[in-house]
């Protein structure tokens, strides 16, 4: 029987007192500091932690935690790394991870760890019988575990397969279906990006969405998978899919929020407000090493800087005076220029919750879809509602007069204002086929030349070659 190691110094310092007391009858008895699966399973507690131990594993700083939007942010054209060490991202910068990169194997064992603790707590919630919990809670705990593998091989993919776009035959990433839970299971063909988003819309299906929290019940919280995080991932699928109907849909199913009076209060205490649709939360043990103010937007000394040679600041209409949003950019006082962007900015205790999905987005990916399908006021509408938020007065960009390719190129560039150092823009660079651009250190007529470090054509650059160890024991993935 599988035993379950549970690390806790109360418990240990019980049990010493208890060893050294009891003589050798302890022999006979299972030591205090395991618990058999079974015992999981007959405690409602013990079934509780364990749900609760997935969703720790996915917000670990080596992937949904911190390292996600790192990893996006360095792959995208607002942000330049202007360090060369590789364990803060130079090569995923530079678009040079290859198998044996320093910081891919550990991104990759982190989301297969998600995948694999979810797909065990699904498995037995299914297969076991009698269970000390209501009906109601084991179906709403599969989909529970279900999404968090959904969204973990959906960043995964995002990194290791070319975009659907381009290839929705490429080859992308192994894939479990099932738990792995003893030697002996290496063998997992890759799976091509255009199936692993079937089965993401295959598994979010609408029974299991039901069976999750929605908004506005007393079950919904912003830190669990609830029904609107689960719809905002679908629309995301739909989109890199250029099903723009259907992600309209998926949108429009997500109500009942607003958004924050100023984008800054997602980032200070106590970074919730009605704009929060899935958000991930810490607290001073919990963090580690991955905080994005580690990487993205610090004081002086740090590595990322923002873009301001060809990055979105640069555009006058995305760096006016009463853009709230610009109160992130920092000074460098030794120079006296613009640096840093601090929408992460607690170094000592970095509490900040990391926004996976947040109702901007919603609307913002709702503005791109109706312009697809050539519904450009309603475009323009669900945009000025995001813009306006952070520039009530004093702009100079009428958006809700613009149409045809003006108004896609404002949708495009509101995305990267204000989703600037949460990794949505080497998303949504990827998600549309698009080259990878950065500044180059030239100038031409006095502006700044650009470089382009990555095609999606050109493989080896666009993805994030699998680390080596996984190669060596999973074969079909060759």
């Amino acid at each position: 029987m599988k035993r379950i190691s549970i690390i806790s110094v109360a418990i240990a310092l019980v049990s010493v007192l208890t060893l050294t007391s009891c003589g050798d009858e302890f022999l006979d008895k299972n030591p205090k500091l395991d618990v058999t699966e079974n015992d999981i399973y007959a405690s409602e507690e013990l079934i509780d932690a364990t749900m609760a131990g997935v969703y720790t594993r996915f917000k670990s700083s080596s992937f949904a935690g911190g390292n996600i939007a790192v990893i996006f942010d360095n792959r995208s054209d607002d942000f330049v790394n202007t360090g060369n060490n590789t364990y803060a991202h130079s090569d995923t910068y530079n678009m040079t991870v290859g198998q044996t990169s320093i910081m891919n194997p550990g991104f990759f064992q982190a989301g297969y760890l998600v995948v694999n603790a979810a797909n065990t707590l699904k498995e037995n919630l299914e297969q076991r019988a009698n269970l000390p919990i209501s009906e109601a809670k084991r179906q709403q705990y599969i989909s529970n575990c279900l999404f968090i593998r959904d969204i973990s091989w959906y960043y995964l993919s995002q990194v290791y397969s070319q975009p659907y776009v381009y290839d929705p035959n490429s080859k992308a990433i192994p894939v479990h279906l099932e738990a792995v839970t003893e030697p002996g299971h290496n063998e997992a063909p890759l799976w091509s990006i255009g199936e692993i988003y079937d089965q993401i819309i295959k598994d979010l299906s609408s029974s299991a969405i039901a069976a999750l929290p929605t908004n506005g019940e007393s079950s919904f919280s912003p830190i669990i998978p609830s029904q609107p995080a689960a719809h905002m991932l679908l629309q995301r699928i739909y989109m890199a899919k250029q099903e723009w109907q259907k992600a309209i849909e998926e949108g429009e199913k997500v109500t009942g929020f607003t958004l924050s009076g100023s984008v800054r209060e997602m980032f200070d205490a106590p970074y919730h407000t009605q704009e929060n649709i899935y958000s991930l939360p810490f607290t001073n043990t919990e963090r580690g090493s991955g905080n994005p103010a580690s990487y993205i937007s610090s004081g002086a000394g740090y590595i990322d800087t923002l873009n301001v040679r060809t990055g979105i600041v640069t555009i006058p209409a995305y760096h006016l005076a009463t853009d709230s949003r610009t109160s992130f950019i920092k000074v460098d006082p030794a120079t006296g220029r613009e640096t840093w962007y601090e929408k992460y900015d607690e170094y000592t205790t970095p509490l900040e919750w990391i926004h996976i999905f947040r109702y901007a987005e919603t609307l913002l990916n709702l503005s791109e879809s109706y312009f697809n399908i050539g519904n450009d006021a309603k475009a323009a509408e669900l945009l000025h509602q995001v813009r306006s938020r952070s520039i009530p007065t004093g702009d100079i960009l009428d958006v809700k007069s613009l149409t045809g390719e003006a108004l896609r190129e404002a949708i495009y560039n509101e995305r990267r204002a204000e989703f600037i150092g949460e990794g949505i823009r080497g998303l949504d660079i990827s998600r549309r086929g698009e080259d990878f651009i950065h500044p180059a250190a030239t100038t031409t007529n006095g502006k700044w030349d650009t470089v382009v470090v990555a095609t999606p054509s050109n493989r080896t650059a666009y993805c994030w070659a699998l680390p080596s160890y996984e190669i060596l024991v999973n074969t079909a993935a060759n």
